[in-house]
């Protein structure tokens, strides 16, 4: 069996987004068709033009990436206007079908389907009204059938009261910044973290000062309500710092030399000593390519004698001498 998808992963179709051919856009996202027996999306149905153009369908296949920002097709605009307009077999479903609850008078309209990526499975679908009042999101689980126009969820009532509502991004992204901003420990490290969110999902990107920093930032917001998925991507200057120093380590233009890495908010200087502008520039060349590096400042000093690494040289760099002669010297061998 394959695993499910996270909700970061899955392809989200919203009624009314853009439509990105291979050389431009084209369009907006209007239907989707499901088949009802695998609950699988074999078409998507999309408008051309903005208000009056015939609708056409194409195959899920052609569906690169779909998510808030639209929907990317690997066909070309030409080949979209000459798509077929013919009706295609399956559950259509639309911005005016209807989301009804089992049991209940409640219903609504859907304005979102995501699916599993590659099979076009359904993962979940937003809907609008159907709890009073907000968007809420229902997983596969509760989805008891899709037909043409609707779709029917079978959710028990003390279950629907605790489905947190589907929120929209902008009002995530403040309140994301904020719960961060709030939090004095990290007001040195925001300046290095990119903070966005789409379709539920918090992606944070970038530098942070240290790997323990980078899960209290994951703790901090995971009481924004409606967030649905947290992806940290940060990268941590201590383990950047270790990882630079290991590749570092085994290049082997680089491998015996006392070189040493202070990252800042992946901001890397690079200082110790070398023995040849070779082997600086070969330094210099590795860790602008180490992921997670955002520049680097090469402090090191060309020194045919060099052998340690003086790890008590003043933090400017630049030095090839210990302070303290004989003294907390580290040897990289």
């Amino acid at each position: 069996m394959i695993k499910p998808a996270s909700i970061a992963e899955t392809q989200k179709f919203i009624f009314g987004t853009k439509i990105f051919c291979s050389d431009g856009e084209e369009g907006s996202l209007v239907q989707v068709i499901l088949d009802p027996a695998t609950r699988r999306l074999t078409h998507i149905g999309v408008r051309q033009g903005r208000l009056f153009g015939k609708t056409v369908h194409l195959p899920f296949e052609d569906v690169v990436n779909a998510t808030g920002e639209g929907v990317t097709l690997n066909v070309k605009r030409a080949d979209l206007l000459q798509a077929s307009s013919s009706e295609v077999s399956g559950a259509l479903l639309d911005n005016k079908s209807n989301v009804e609850l089992v049991g209940s008078s409640s219903k609504g309209t859907p304005i979102l389907v995501a699916v599993q990526p590659g099979s076009g499975e359904l993962a979940y679908i937003v809907a609008h009204n159907v709890h009073p009042g907000q968007d809420t999101l229902f997983h596969q689980n509760y989805v008891t059938s899709i037909e043409e126009g609707r779709v029917l969820v079978t959710v028990p009532e003390e279950v629907l009261q605790t489905l947190p509502p589907y929120r929209p991004d902008d009002v995530l992204q403040q309140e994301v910044e904020r719960a961060l901003f709030d939090f004095t420990p990290f007001h040195v490290d925001l300046k290095g973290i990119r903070i966005h969110v789409l379709d539920g999902v918090l992606y944070l990107d970038g530098n942070i000062s240290s790997a323990l920093k980078g899960d209290i930032a994951t703790d901090q917001v995971l009481g924004v309500q409606g967030l649905l998925e947290v992806k940290n991507n940060l990268v941590a200057d201590d383990r950047l710092a270790s990882g630079l120093a290991r590749a570092l380590g085994q290049n082997p233009v680089t491998h015996d030399l006392p070189i040493g890495v202070y990252p800042r908010l992946g901001v890397v200087r690079l200082s110790g000593a070398v023995h040849t502008s070779q082997q600086k520039a070969a330094a210099e060349e590795i860790a602008k390519n180490y992921p997670g590096v955002r520049s680097v400042i090469n402090d090191l000093v060309i020194d045919p004698k060099a052998n340690m690494l003086n790890v008590m040289s003043p933090p400017e760099g630049g030095e090839t001498r210990d302070k303290v002669p004989g003294k907390y010297i580290r040897h990289t061998k």
